[in-house]
């Protein structure tokens, strides 16, 4: 589970969503951070140009009405306010409180010391804060200091407000970010599984006349696409120039090779020929036969694999096909002391080439025979499931060197000739997957020396013709 989650979040589209997302919430979170300091330190300083403002107020009316009608001022504002918004005091010189609203639940243990202060100068003032209280301490005179403060709640309220807002747009413009980069992230992925999928189905099927299909934005991916589809239309012309080089090249050497043929035979024919001129004859009419199947099985390959060549298939009874093949082979097995077994479903179709692919398995029947051990024996069976078709041939032979499995499908190639059991034109395996990639098939092989072979082979099961 922790492996397919780590896929899941390694996967391009992922990373582009929860990177869009994180983009917009961080910069979200830093729009909050600027826009409550600017507020902050806004409502900060209007809360002290209000106080300064009230202050001198206090003052023109403490020069005009003297204390008596600053005190009723103050009281009938203390009233109006309850208390809670602001609080008043008036000092006397000694420090004894004249006047003195702070008797709200928020204020009543509020304390000032006012020593700090008694050197200020008539109609100066200094701002401070004490508990959650802006506070201007202004000297009216000699006589008397003013102090008024204001309380912060209201600015914590509202500052706590805003806090809750940002909160809640962040969380519906992370789920806008993430909805808007899946849209976005759709947009530029379906390009790139366009690429993707034209690239697969390019190597699966051999179809070098499928392009990738341009959209017309003329974006990077636009262009990469019309590079590729350049790339694709040389290497279709050079895969075209080699088929048929190869098929001129095959062609041309069939006729002298059929001469060579011809002339053994007819020499063969004459009665005044030794044994040893007759067996040499009797080789040389064998070789050519078989480089002259080499060259049928190379032009069968190179159509196979050109791209430019499809099968022509239709609904097939494999576990017929394979019957057929088991008692063909059957009595060969025996006279190299192989028991051939079968295993298989009755009436299993699929969407095949009846005689290419009774060719491919055929070969492969024939390997797990020739390369057996003396009693050894090969398995055949034949079974489905809801996904697919399964093929095995298991076989108790040689087996295959670990590090030469993955080279078995090239031409011409053999496992380690020197063995002496390894014969051949090491074109059988490579006709054999040329074959199954016509099918949508898919082959694996898994070998130990000396204990034997499996192949296993996975046809797509048949959906609709």
């Amino acid at each position: 589970m922790f492996l397919n989650l780590i896929k899941f979040f390694n996967r391009i589209t992922i990373k582009i969503i929860l990177l869009y997302s994180l983009t917009l919430l961080i910069s979200l979170v830093i729009s909050f951070f600027m826009v409550y300091s600017f507020f902050d330190i806004y409502l900060e300083n209007k809360t002290k140009e209000d106080l300064i403002e009230k202050a001198k107020a206090y003052k023109i009316l403490y020069k005009q009405e003297g204390l008596l009608g600053l005190k009723n001022q103050i009281i009938k504002e203390a009233e109006i306010i309850n208390n809670v918004e602001l609080f008043f005091k008036i000092y006397d010189k000694k420090g004894n409180v004249i006047l003195n609203t702070n008797t709200g639940i928020h204020t009543q243990n509020l304390v000032i010391n006012l020593e700090n202060y008694g050197k200020l100068k008539p109609d100066t003032y200094v701002l401070t804060t004490v508990e959650y209280f802006d506070i201007i301490i202004f000297k009216l005179s000699n006589k008397h200091i003013l102090v008024i403060g204001k309380s912060k709640l209201d600015n914590n309220k509202l500052l706590n407000r805003l806090t809750e807002i940002f909160y809640k747009a962040g969380i519906i413009v992370f789920f806008l970010s993430l909805t808007g980069g899946i849209l976005i992230t759709n947009s530029i992925t379906r390009k790139i599984k366009n690429i993707s999928n034209t690239a697969k189905d390019i190597a699966t099927s051999m179809k070098l006349d499928r392009r990738i299909p341009i959209t017309g934005t003329k974006d990077e991916l636009d262009d990469l696409s019309l590079l590729i589809n350049d790339l694709l239309d040389r290497i279709e012309q050079l895969i075209k120039t080699l088929k048929e080089t190869t098929e001129s090249i095959a062609h041309d050497l069939k006729t002298p090779i059929a001469r060579i043929r011809s002339s053994a035979e007819n020499l063969l024919m004459k009665n005044n020929l030794s044994t040893e001129c007759s067996n040499l004859l009797v080789y040389i009419i064998e070789e050519t036969e078989s480089l002259n199947q080499m060259i049928e099985d190379l032009l069968t390959i190179s159509k196979l694999e050109s791209g430019t060549f499809q099968l022509q298939k239709e609904k097939v009874n494999l576990s017929n096909i394979i019957k057929k093949l088991y008692n063909l082979f059957k009595d060969y097995a025996l006279t190299k002391s192989i028991i051939l077994k079968l295993d298989i479903q009755e009436d299993i179709y699929v969407y095949a080439n009846e005689k290419y692919i009774s060719r491919s398995l055929a070969n492969l029947i024939d390997n797990a025979i020739k390369f057996n051990k003396e009693n050894g024996h090969v398995k055949i069976q034949l079974y489905e499931n809801q996904q697919n078709i399964i093929l095995t041939i298991e076989d108790t032979g040689i087996g295959i060197p670990e590090d030469k499995l993955d080279k078995i499908f090239e031409k011409f190639y053999r496992v380690d000739e020197s063995r002496g059991v390894y014969s051949g034109s090491g074109l059988g395996l490579s006709l054999v997957k040329a074959i199954l990639q016509q099918h949508d098939a898919e082959i694996e092989i898994q070998s130990k020396e000396e204990v034997g072979t499996t192949i296993k082979i996975t046809f797509p099961k048949i959906t609709n013709l």
